[in-house]
């Protein structure tokens, strides 16, 4: 009984200052939760758990995207009988060497010109035969047909597109000052431009994609999501872990370490923590709500981008349901020693 009540206010000691040389400090990102959970680990007096880590969604290779639209081919007297029209001028500009291996989204504006000016080529020049005039009939046909295939490589096959959800190993600062409105507004112009693609720009879409692949905000929050699932994991297993055996309360009345505990749960979790993992998660939504736009408005079947968007859910899903049962948890701690989690 003397060792345990000398002990008893060592212990207490040691935890009050670990706490409060914690307090304050600026963290970020990774830090921030690392720091949360060395300090419930320290008021808990509990050692940090090991976790299985956490895999990133893998967004699909380009391989297993890229379209292959077919190519049409056109009599070169039968183009030159076209020369009236704008389609001629076209034609050339596709046929030429940089025409042949354009990035997808010059592509995409060669193809939404296309169907733009040839009806009105055969609305407007007289004097074509009624072969010829089939023949371009049926390659508009086609034209209109694959179209979503050059509008999917623009877009979400598009390398730049990829880079938004394969870069960020950094994550996310606690303080981070991006123009975050500027990057969801960038996504948000991308999935409208997905919805009406025959009226939009080659300058438009540039504009939006420069933006978007500029900085990976998508991977930044997938990396940010992973760091806070693993961390919470292991605060949560303390938590418990303290709310089971009630360390805090072993005689029924409560420890002065719960108070300590309540400290960490409202000046940490509640006020550093929490804030960021909500911005985690709007970042992450900007991104997550554009590619499901686009995966409902563009009618091509890939089940590469379908798993992706599936195995998307499923991760920010398990990201929120961490951040419940962390809540869950500190409650736990305090209904174990009949005690509230809050001092009001």
């Amino acid at each position: 009984m003397v060792c345990i009540n000398v002990l008893q206010p060592m212990f207490r000691l040691a935890t009050f200052i670990g706490v409060l040389s914690l307090v304050g400090c600026a963290q970020q990102g990774d830090d921030l939760l690392a720091d949360y959970v060395k300090r419930v680990s320290r008021v808990l007096d509990a050692d940090i758990p090991a976790v299985t880590p956490v895999n990133l969604p893998a967004y699909p290779q380009t391989r297993a995207l890229r379209q292959s639209p077919p190519e049409v081919q056109i009599d070169v007297l039968d183009a030159w009988s076209l020369r009236g029209c704008e389609v001629f001028t076209l034609m050339g500009e596709r046929n030429s060497i940089l025409g042949r291996v354009a990035d997808p989204l010059i592509r995409l504006d060669y193809e939404r010109r296309l169907l733009t000016l040839l009806p009105e080529c055969l609305a407007t020049e007289a004097g074509l035969e009624d072969d010829l005039i089939t023949e371009l009939e049926d390659i508009l046909e086609l034209k209109r047909q694959v179209f979503p295939q050059h509008l999917f490589n623009a877009t979400l096959a598009n390398p730049d597109y990829q880079s938004y959800w394969t870069g960020g190993s950094e994550g996310f600062a606690a303080e981070d000052e991006v123009d975050f409105e500027g990057y969801r507004a960038a996504q948000q112009a991308l999935a409208g431009y997905a919805e009406q693609p025959l009226t939009v720009t080659q300058s438009q879409w540039l504009r939006s994609m420069e933006r978007i692949a500029g900085y990976s905000m998508g991977g930044r929050s997938l990396t940010a999501m992973r760091w806070a699932i693993q961390a919470l994991e292991q605060s949560e297993q303390m938590l418990r872990a303290a709310a089971e055996d009630t360390r805090l309360c072993p005689m029924g009345p409560p420890l002065q370490e719960l108070g300590f505990a309540r400290n960490v749960m409202g000046n940490v979790f509640a006020r550093e923590v929490q804030p960021w993992l909500v911005t985690v998660d709007q970042r992450f939504l900007a991104g997550y709500d554009a590619l499901s736009a686009m995966t409902e408005t563009i009618d091509v079947d890939n089940p590469a981008i379908d798993e992706y968007k599936t195995a998307l859910t499923h991760y920010h899903d398990r990201y929120r349901a961490q951040i419940r049962q962390q809540v869950e948890a500190w409650q736990a701690l305090f209904d174990a020693c009949g005690e509230q989690a809050t001092d009001s």
